[in-house]
């Protein structure tokens, strides 16, 4: 399905306007599939200097497509399925994207077009895909206000709500996916560990150290206003975090000049080391609280653009964090009362440690590499023992048509069987160069087939087995060409008939022993890469 190597392109752009998360999170991944030499390009309509200089430095190819001769376009006659203002992200119309997009990639041929952008979506994607259609799309967002038409999507930042009103084929959820440099997971525990016993004690008379990291620009122009109202605490030292590009700059470096408790850090390459040395941090939302969790820092959380109202009351809600408005943030007596609150209460410290810790292990990185270097290979008859162990444990009998054990004799007529490609398609599913899944169709004529599948143990992580499924699908569908795929589900197996309805399979009949369901090509492109 995908070659050992992978050549994979990331469409992504940053500015002021639409802040530096979106091509950190995407240097993170690219740095990562690097390291197991896989070849990444990164194509921009608008990228900061100090970024490029980020890819050359780490060796990773770097296009740009929009000009000094290109005028900035009235881009929303092309834009006519959004419904926000993210289209004005958009450097060029999305067609003209599209298609400069697509002439990069001609040359480089890629496995996988990754796009973490909210100017972009179905229409974008559609328009690459005729030219692209042997590759698989990941979209990285987290808006659900239009049809991104990918056949993945990374969503990172929510925790309860897996409800969508636009639909994916599958969705890598929620922060275990977070995509976070590796500097974090090194000091994960070391940070635990010294919280735990720093917030053992009251800090009275103990200098509490306070990061305001809101990321590399400051659009509301909050932080030399955050960090007048804390200098009116006593035993504090206060670090600031943000680039030099960052809009109230020049008042952060007349404060920090004039009080010595006061550094301020530009463009950093660590924040992990800077969130080491905090007790608390006063941050924004969205990927860098992910960071925070990660090291278990307490935090109080602004909510600094729209989309970030959802996770920072979900993070409230948990116990992870406190949310901070801008009008408290404002307010000197509120927020001086609201952090010394916090530095006289080790106890709350402790529970905002432990719960953010737990949500976020900063290995989100490496998932997502494992899940894009997945494999399907046919099985051979070398596989047999392994998948006759595989399918006839308990709990993959008990939701088969067939529940009893099956013998050796009637196993060895079925792997003859898996290697007559007129038959069927029999293949094993890997993720990480771990084989974690089996999955089979087998003719009923040349364009339909029936289908089953399962996961070999109960422990593999939730969500391998529906990325099987696309996978296999796209394979059906677009690579096999089949026009028709059939189930049959046991009445008891409501898992199963969850993942077949939300894939868009229909109920075509039922009996004493099972429901038959049925998806035809058309439903499926219907449901997932149509824009109408």
């Amino acid at each position: 399905m995908l070659k050992e190597k992978l050549n994979i392109a990331i469409r992504v752009d940053a500015s002021k306007i639409i802040g530096g998360g979106h091509f950190r999170r995407c240097l993170t991944l690219a740095k990562e599939a690097r390291l197991n030499g896989h070849d990444i390009i990164f194509i921009s309509s608008q990228l900061p200097d100090r970024d490029k200089y980020h890819l050359k430095k780490n060796k990773i190819s770097f296009k740009n497509i929009f000009f000094k001769k290109d005028k900035k376009k009235n881009s929303h006659s092309n834009i006519g399925y959004f419904q926000n203002s993210y289209e004005n992200w958009l450097k060029l119309p999305i067609l003209e994207d599209a298609k400069r997009t697509s002439n990069v990639l001609k040359q480089f041929q890629p496995n996988w077009i990754i796009f973490d952008h909210y100017g972009l979506g179905i229409e974008w994607v559609n328009k690459i895909r005729k030219n692209h259609n042997n590759s698989f799309f990941l979209a990285i967002d987290d808006l659900d206000n239009r049809k991104l038409g990918s056949d993945f999507l990374l969503d990172q930042t929510s925790i309860t709500d897996k409800k969508r009103n636009y639909k994916s084929p599958c969705v890598l959820f929620g922060p275990k996916f977070a995509l976070l440099s590796n500097e974090f997971s090194k000091l994960r525990k070391r940070s635990l560990h010294k919280r735990f016993k720093h917030q053992s004690l009251v800090f009275k008379n103990k200098i509490f150290n306070i990061l305001i990291s809101l990321g590399l620009y400051d659009n509301k122009k909050l932080l030399p206003i955050l960090v007048n109202n804390l200098l009116k605490l006593e035993n504090i030292n206060i670090i600031i975090a943000t680039s030099s590009e960052c809009q109230t700059i020049s008042e952060l470096k007349k404060i920090s000049e004039k009080y010595e408790k006061v550094s301020l850090i530009l463009d950093t390459d660590n924040m992990a080391k800077l969130m080491l040395m905090a007790d608390i941090c006063i941050g924004a939302s969205g990927m860098s609280m992910w960071e925070r969790c990660c090291m278990g820092l307490p935090s109080l959380t602004i909510t600094i653009a729209n989309n970030q109202k959802k996770i920072t009351k979900q993070t409230s809600d948990l116990n992870i964090s406190q949310e901070l408005s801008i009008g408290t943030a404002k307010n000197q007596k509120k927020l001086t009362d609201l952090v010394s609150n916090l530095i006289d209460s080790p106890k709350i410290l402790q529970r905002l440690s432990k719960n953010s810790f737990k949500v976020c292990d900063g290995l989100g990185a490496s998932r997502v590499l494992n899940f894009l270097e997945a494999k399907l290979k046919k099985v051979e008859i070398a596989d047999s023992n392994r998948l006759l162990s595989w399918r006839n444990k308990k709990f993959i009998r008990e939701k088969s048509l067939y529940k009893k054990k099956i013998d050796q004799q009637s196993h060895n007529i079925w792997i003859k069987n898996t290697q007559n490609a007129k038959k069927g398609i029999w293949l094993i599913y890997s993720e990480g160069n771990k084989d974690i899944g089996h999955c089979n169709a087998v003719y009923i004529d040349k364009k339909i087939v029936s289908w089953s599948f399962y996961i070999s143990e109960k422990s593999i992580s939730p969500g391998c087995g529906v990325r099987m499924l696309v996978f296999f699908l796209k394979k059906l569908f677009f690579e096999e060409k089949i026009s028709k795929i059939e189930a049959k589900v046991i009445h008891d197996n409501q898992k199963s008939k969850k993942i077949h309805q939300e894939f868009g399979f229909s109920l075509k009949s039922t009996n004493e022993k099972f429901e038959n369901y049925i998806l035809t090509k058309e439903t499926f492109k219907k449901r997932y890469y149509s824009n109408v």
